[in-house]
């Protein structure tokens, strides 16, 4: 009865840290940023390519050691994602769904 008893707690403590997040994703903390932080390039490439956008909200992101600025903003009534590197290159971007 000990052993089954044993086996049966054994058992129960590897699927419960199986079922721990072992998150593997090198993606970093992201800070939110006021525009007066993002630099003047980011700005100058993200006011080009999405002159309409509203609502604007800046994150400082690092992900693999590379800083990038990500904006997330309303676009004709999307929710959109951009991401630019610290000299304005354009990197990702994405609809929210």
């Amino acid at each position: 009865m000990k052993k089954i008893f044993l086996i049966m707690a054994l058992s129960l403590s590897l699927v419960a840290m199986q079922s721990c997040n072992n998150d593997t994703n090198t993606k970093e903390d992201e800070k939110t940023l006021s525009t007066t932080d993002v630099p003047a390039p980011v700005q100058t490439a993200f006011s080009a390519k999405y002159s309409t956008a509203t609502e604007v909200k800046w994150e400082d992101a690092h992900e693999n050691n590379v800083h990038t600025y990500k904006a997330k903003f309303l676009m004709n009534g999307k929710k959109m994602k951009a991401e630019f590197d610290s000299n304005g290159g354009l990197v990702k971007e994405d609809e929210d769904k």
